[in-house]
């Protein structure tokens, strides 16, 4: 598809869609053709001129330097939020991206364990909770732990795992959201990871591949009342 294709498409979509959603989730491979501050930024203005906010699914996970330009750009471009991923820790690291958006009002989401099969290779390492390295924990439980002591505004856990949802909520309590991405395509169930504990959840390619895409967005969202 063209750039211009590109757009009219998530336009549609938005239009289509923006009365069950409360957020749209922004991924590289639509930002990288439409560039940043043309064709993205048209559509984070039309998502705000429904009421609605726009998320850059970025994982930011770099220095604090590069952190401070990337988080930056996206904010300058109208983003409400952005994700990180905070395996690189805080001092140096997440802590100048805290810093921007707290300065701007906006939202900072965490990664904590994601959709894909693979998650588990990763997010589920056993690690270390004490400097003698005695008792340990999954990765997860750790990022679950920062979320909490940084105040992030929410945490990423994939619908494709509910039994990690009733995990990390356990951790969060009641206060921080938990965006549960991989509905329909990746095979979670929206009912089930908003039993678990999620408090949204996010799906791509089931509602905007779909023949209908405004009747797609409202079966799901009716399965998370």
């Amino acid at each position: 598809a063209t750039k211009d294709e590109l757009e009219t498409r998530a336009r549609n979509i938005i239009q289509q869609t923006s009365d069950s959603v409360v957020a749209y989730k922004f991924n590289r491979q639509i930002v990288l053709p439409l560039g940043l501050f043309e064709g993205t930024r048209r559509l984070i203005e039309s998502i705000h001129e429904e009421g609605l906010l726009a998320i850059m699914d970025c994982k930011i996970n770099d220095i604090g330097n590069t952190n401070g330009w990337i988080t930056r750009y996206y904010l300058d471009a109208g983003f409400d939020a952005v994700i990180v991923n905070p395996l690189v820790g805080w001092e140096g690291g997440l802590d100048t991206v805290f810093k921007l958006v707290r300065e701007r009002k906006r939202a900072v989401i965490t990664l904590c364990y994601m959709s894909h099969p693979a998650a588990d290779e990763g997010y589920g390492l056993s690690v270390a909770m004490d400097e003698k390295k005695k008792k340990h924990e999954p990765l997860y439980m750790t990022f679950a732990r920062r979320a909490v002591s940084w105040d992030a505004d929410a945490v990423i856990v994939g619908a494709t795992y509910p039994d990690r949802i009733r995990e990390v909520r356990s951790m969060l309590g009641e206060d921080i959201p938990i965006l549960s991405p991989g509905v329909g395509a990746q095979g979670g169930s929206a009912r089930e990871a908003i039993d678990a504990g999620a408090s949204y959840v996010i799906a791509a390619r089931s509602v905007c591949n779909a023949e209908n895409t405004r009747s797609a967005a409202r079966e799901l969202a009716d399965q998370t009342y």
